[in-house]
């Protein structure tokens, strides 16, 4: 073979052995690149400040207790000058326990002075009253008022004593006559105690619920009939109240029988059952015995 064919052999070959490198590397994928692992940006804090919060759902007309409150972190920006903030009155929390709710609060909602009142503040007594009732006073003493072992929202029977003419035989006289008028009734007030009394260091004559209160006035919940109702017997009579077991609460309430005739002239002879619901009355009638 001449040289010269050698040569171009030779140089065929290196552009086929090229030609196949070429190839392949084409074919070969790129390595991935690592995507940038993104910096984790600190949390922004934001500035707080803590407020008294319901700790629990308050319905109107409960008294508060320590465990009903509680001191809730709160955006410091925010508009707050309405609520009891811990840093300008750090006994907040405990001067409003014992106050009573002018309305329904849920939990985590913020106290405010406007949704909670103090015992012998302004608007107190209707606070405490169900809706459509109303508070009515009676002059009461110990041996009236279950000697004085009466106690706000107690449970009592109201009854008039009153002078009544007699006969025996062709002998008229007078005669002396107890009836039952209202029950059931609720006791909102004793003079002005509205509530269990206050509990009393040790060594102290204790004062707490189920000591007796010698008051002079009673203040009961009766709707707007019965109220009428009592206004009438307080002339006809002396009222005496009567307690009632705590058992008994659920018994309906209201006037009696005999109550209705004072109120309305309704015979005794026909009884009901009468039933309040936001103070509307509601009477079911049926022959007696």
């Amino acid at each position: 073979m001449s040289p010269v064919r050698l040569i171009i052999l030779l140089v065929a070959a290196g552009a086929a052995i090229g030609a196949v490198f070429l190839v392949r590397s084409m074919q070969t994928p790129a390595a991935a690149v690592a995507a940038p692992v993104p910096e984790v940006a600190e949390p922004v804090k934001i500035p707080t400040k803590q407020i008294l919060v319901a700790n629990a759902a308050i319905p109107t007309g409960k008294f508060v207790s320590l465990d009903d409150l509680r001191w809730q972190d709160w955006p410091a920006d925010a508009p707050t000058d309405s609520f009891i903030d811990h840093e300008k009155q750090p006994e907040g929390l405990e001067k409003m326990v014992g106050a009573v709710a002018r309305m329904d609060m849920a939990p985590g909602e913020p106290v405010t002075a406007g949704k909670l009142v103090h015992p012998g503040s302004s608007g107190f007594m209707s606070v405490m009253l169900t809706p459509g009732m109303r508070a009515v006073s009676v002059e009461i003493e110990a041996e009236t008022a279950a000697g004085g072992f009466i106690q706000p929202n107690d449970r009592v029977d109201v009854i008039v004593t009153r002078q009544v003419e007699k006969q025996n035989g062709n002998t008229n006289g007078m005669g002396i006559r107890s009836d039952l008028i209202l029950s059931n009734i609720r006791v909102l007030a004793i003079d002005q105690i509205y509530g269990p009394p206050p509990a009393v260091a040790e060594g102290e004559t204790q004062s707490g619920q189920g000591a007796a209160i010698i008051g002079s006035r009673a203040t009961v919940e009766l709707s707007e009939r019965d109220a009428t109702l009592l206004n009438t017997a307080r002339k006809a009579g002396d009222i005496s109240l009567t307690l009632r077991s705590v058992a008994d609460i659920s018994a309906p309430q209201g006037a009696t029988g005999a109550g209705r005739v004072y109120r309305d002239g309704v015979s005794q002879d026909s009884e009901g059952v009468r039933v309040y619901r936001y103070g509307n009355e509601t009477v079911a009638t049926a022959t007696a015995g």
